[in-house]
């Protein structure tokens, strides 16, 4: 859930980037709050990736980091654009932006096709109640 969110979010960011530049100067508010809430979102998804990969690991289902590394490279990034965005530093502020769709591209492609959750049989738990 989150991973989609982060990039229905990023996308957006991307589009009242735009928007702004056609002349339109109160999406700059708009794009920097955006910019902040996208950072949460991406504080969030790390902590539900490290979430995800202990409940596999217990369960004995295959862990991999893939996810957490992705969302951890997606926050840094996302941080990294709101200090260059306060400091209206554009071409890389862009650049990164774009990057920052694609790692949010791969990490909801991980999510969709990486195995789903098998249940655990626990032998002797269903009993017959006399």
């Amino acid at each position: 859930m989150t991973a989609a969110l982060f990039l229905f979010m990023t996308l957006a960011q991307g589009l009242l980037a735009g928007l702004f530049v056609t002349g339109d100067a109160g999406l700059l508010t708009v794009h920097s709050a955006v910019g902040g809430t996208l950072s949460v979102v991406a504080a969030v998804q790390v902590i539900a990736a490290v979430l995800d990969r202990r409940g596999r690991a217990r369960a004995g289902q295959p862990a991999g980091r893939r996810l957490i590394v992705l969302s951890v490279l997606a926050l840094v990034m996302t941080v990294g654009q709101i200090g260059l965005g306060m400091a209206r530093v554009v071409a890389p502020h862009m650049f990164i932006g774009v990057t920052t769709a694609a790692v949010a591209m791969l990490a909801l492609l991980l999510v969709l096709t990486e195995n789903r959750w098998i249940p655990v049989q626990v032998s002797g738990l269903a009993q017959e109640v006399r």
